[in-house]
């Protein structure tokens, strides 16, 4: 063990060392400044040994690799001096990563957005995992929360000005296989075979482990990226954009009585809602079944359009679409752990059909429904508000469990959960039972 903090660890098998990203109780890999002063901790210490040469930076945690910096770090910035001291710290950390001696390498599994995508870029070489889960950019910057770390110049670097600029404005988030194309990462692969692959690579760079011949990133551009961040993040729209993603962090207001359970085995889209494809398409990739109610095809096209971005293999698509299958009438909903209803109409036939412990989200307002439901605690509001965000609004029933499990299970597909409204009165304790797998 090289070095080891509350959040980072670097550990050493001959010539090569892993930095490990792990932030206990986050739901990402997010950094701030304690994090930053850790990881410039982490990369002295390694630039102190003089046996490293390959230095490999992995997430440490399923959340992934890095989730950008932390909201509630962002949303302290008051001023643009406080702004641009931050940047000026995370700039000259990530600096003395990429001015190591030792090859780095960023193996990215996971979410690489913002300033995690900004730590991959201050590596000489970046590797992807090609998954679903597995986004990269800076989808915050259209909104003002853009790069602070370095990485608006390491961008221009690698793309020219005009792409760079084109990724930020656009806030376009990348697949492995599409960042591979574009020029930001070197390789992509699948899961299966991620273990090889990066141990083939270390394996070639621990024989000769040449750094690549690229100058160093100008103070001036630095400071432009200094100044651009400061007048960006103190924007009503980065604001608002923080402080979304900071009650996303939070989950549900309501406590949650019991445990979470696991992801159903079974999800049900009854009628039709523009926002029910992608979701069915995430649960299928994921290996959940899923059943619907008419056309099938607005689900394969999603399936069929990750695949030609390279998120999945075609075998993996083919999979995907398998585990989906049409539901005539209301029949096959019996063992669903969740079902959604593009209706509140819609949903009043839903609780006649579905199991005691299913969940029932509604498109809508939800209380008709709870109001019929044997269960009514067991009901909740869904209203979609955007690509991948969705508010959960709760009747006067729901409660804290059906909430926290709704939230639970959308998070692995990428959306952002809000609650709005709380419940008027008290509601009854719940025994939430795991779905059926």
């Amino acid at each position: 063990m090289i070095f080891h903090s509350k959040h980072l660890r670097v550990t050493a098998e001959y010539g090569t060392a892993t930095l490990w990203l792990a932030f206990p109780g986050e739901p990402a890999n997010a950094l701030d400044n304690d994090r930053l002063r850790e990881l410039d901790a982490a990369v002295a210490a390694v630039g102190a040994n003089p046996h490293v040469r390959v230095l490999v930076v992995r997430g440490g945690t399923p959340a992934g690799f890095c989730g950008g910096v932390h909201p509630d770090a962002l949303a302290s910035l008051r001023t643009g001096p406080d702004a641009a001291a931050f940047a000026w710290h995370g700039q000259r950390v990530l600096n003395r990563l990429a001015e190591l001696d030792a090859v780095t390498v960023a193996f990215v599994e996971g979410p690489c957005v913002g300033g995690g995508l900004e730590l991959a870029l201050a590596c000489d070489h970046r590797l992807g995992l090609a998954a679903v889960d597995n986004l990269i950019g800076c989808p915050d910057a259209p909104a003002g929360v853009g790069p602070c770390l370095g990485g608006t110049p390491r961008l221009e670097r690698l793309l020219g000005r005009r792409a760079a600029r084109g990724l930020l404005v656009a806030g376009h988030t990348l697949s492995a296989r599409e960042a591979v194309a574009a020029g930001l990462f070197d390789h992509a692969f699948c899961d299966r075979r991620a273990k090889i692959e990066l141990r083939t690579f270390l394996d070639r760079l621990e024989r000769r482990p040449l750094k690549p011949g690229r100058k160093p990133v100008g103070e001036d551009d630095l400071a432009a990226e200094r100044r651009a961040f400061a007048a960006g993040i103190m924007t009503p729209a980065a604001r608002e954009r923080l402080a979304a993603r900071r009650a996303s962090l939070r989950g549900p207001a309501a406590t949650p009585l019991n445990p979470v359970p696991p992801s159903p085995g079974v999800v049900g889209f009854v009628g039709e809602d523009a926002a029910f494809a992608p979701l069915a398409a995430g649960w299928a990739l994921r290996g959940v079944n899923v059943r619907a109610t008419g056309s099938l095809t607005p689900i394969f096209e999603q399936i069929a359009s990750v695949q030609a971005r390279g998120f999945v293999t075609p075998l993996e698509a083919e999979q995907a679409r398998n585990h989906v299958s049409a539901a005539t009438g209301l029949n096959g909903f019996g063992d669903a752990g969740l079902v959604f209803a593009a209706a509140e109409r819609i949903a009043l036939e839903v609780v006649d059909v579905v199991r005691p412990r299913t969940v029932i989200a509604v498109c809508g307002d939800a209380e008709r429904a709870a109001d019929a439901a044997p269960f009514p605690h067991r009901v909740v509001g869904v209203h979609f508000s955007g690509e991948n965000r969705v508010n959960l609004v709760p009747t006067v029933e729901t409660d804290g469990d059906t909430l926290a499990a709704v939230a639970a299970w959308l998070k692995p597909l990428g959306v952002a959960v809000r609650t709005d409204g709380r419940p008027t009165r008290v509601v009854r304790p719940s025994t939430l039972e795991p779905a059926a797998a």
